[in-house]
């Protein structure tokens, strides 16, 4: 049983309870019954939260950072082609991409590896991240079914290999082909001193904790898999997309909360509820639907501690939010349209016009 049917059924057996031993009331069961089944109809039922169960996929974290860390550096010439054997282009990725020492086939590398492994403080992160993370189990649980319910609407599609690396700081998640990585020292508390002496900003430490991860993820691979493909660049064709974005996110992750896929506060969710309409007559008011000019597109859409032109109130990216309203209203006047359709759909223009969003 779930927890609004538990907490259903244990109103239901109070009710009746209190008013069966109460001598005041005289009240014919038959009605309460309809009265309550009336009740439960009337909650809001999540069409994504559906029955995966009988899925079956194949998803295991790999603990690269344990492997790596756990290296003898007397025997790293060794070590490298096993590496190499065992993760392949995750490998080549994370010497070139993410800690960029380079590629494992140069002479110099295995010094540039013994560099790496042997600094001061990479070492105090490794004992932060095996102190947060001294498993993934309850991570590779979330992954698992947010990855179920991916094979559910997109069955074609593969599962990624996942990973697990410290970055120096450098990489939340990475992506590639059939290739998921997640930076654990990236999501080490909001609190963590490390982020505190690298003077990173509060707004951006606060979405900086391990339970965010899933919800990076299935954002990271979005954008891996469906990527922004657009002529035109402009403000409301990026809200379309990260529309699209977080409607596939609510789609993989239906129990996660608001606040975990958009990385706002609670106060900020309410916000952005309360002001729809408002941040809405903005935007066509002041005509800023088809602006194209970079500067002003950043400070609709990239990270910050509120969004510029709106209230102090608001979170960076409410347009972020507003999109995904949008695709909502899409998606509810075009009952045909699948999920898989939708992401295919590059057209922003079009799925605008037939939302008819109007909050």
């Amino acid at each position: 049983m779930n927890l609004k049917n538990h907490n259903f059924a244990l109103l239901f057996h109070e009710a009746i309870s209190i008013m069966t031993t109460n001598k005041k009331f005289n009240i014919n069961l038959g009605l309460i019954l309809v009265f309550f089944t009336l009740l439960a109809g009337c909650s809001t039922k999540n069409k994504f939260d559906i029955d995966v169960s009988s899925i079956k996929i194949n998803l295991n974290i790999q603990r690269f950072d344990k492997d790596l860390f756990g290296l003898n550096h007397d025997s790293i010439d060794e070590a490298i082609p096993k590496f190499n054997a065992q993760y392949g282009a995750f490998f080549e990725m994370y010497n070139n991409k993410i800690i960029t020492i380079g590629s494992s086939n140069q002479r110099a590398y295995p010094d540039y590896l013994k560099g790496f492994l042997s600094d001061y403080t990479i070492n105090e992160v490794n004992k932060k991240c095996t102190e947060v993370f001294p498993n993934v189990n309850d991570l590779q649980a979330r992954l698992t079914d947010a990855f179920k319910h991916y094979k559910y609407y997109f069955p074609n599609k593969a599962i990624p290999s996942i990973y697990t690396y410290i970055s120096g700081f450098n990489q939340s998640i990475v992506t590639a082909d059939k290739i998921l990585g997640i930076g654990l020292d990236k999501y080490l508390g909001s609190k963590c001193d490390f982020y505190k002496r690298l003077n990173l900003p509060v707004f951006a430490t606060n979405k900086m904790y391990k339970e965010r991860i899933p919800s990076d993820c299935m954002i990271a691979w979005a954008y891996c898999e469906f990527p922004y493909n657009t002529e035109t660049d402009n403000l409301i064709n990026q809200m379309i997309y990260q529309g699209k974005v977080m409607y596939f996110e609510d789609a993989m992750l239906p129990n996660e909360h608001d606040s975990l896929k958009f990385g706002f506060t609670t106060a900020q969710l309410k916000w952005c509820t309360a002001s729809e309409k408002d941040m809405w007559i903005y935007l066509i008011e002041k005509k800023q639907l088809f602006i194209s000019d970079f500067l002003s597109l950043k400070k609709y859409m990239d990270d910050s501690p509120f969004t510029p032109n709106f209230s102090r109130k608001s979170p960076a990216r409410a347009c972020v939010w507003l999109g995904r309203q949008i695709v909502r209203s899409y998606m509810k006047k075009n009952s045909k349209i699948t999920l898989e359709m939708l992401m295919a759909d590059n057209n922003y223009q079009m799925i605008f016009s037939k939302a008819k969003y109007k909050p």
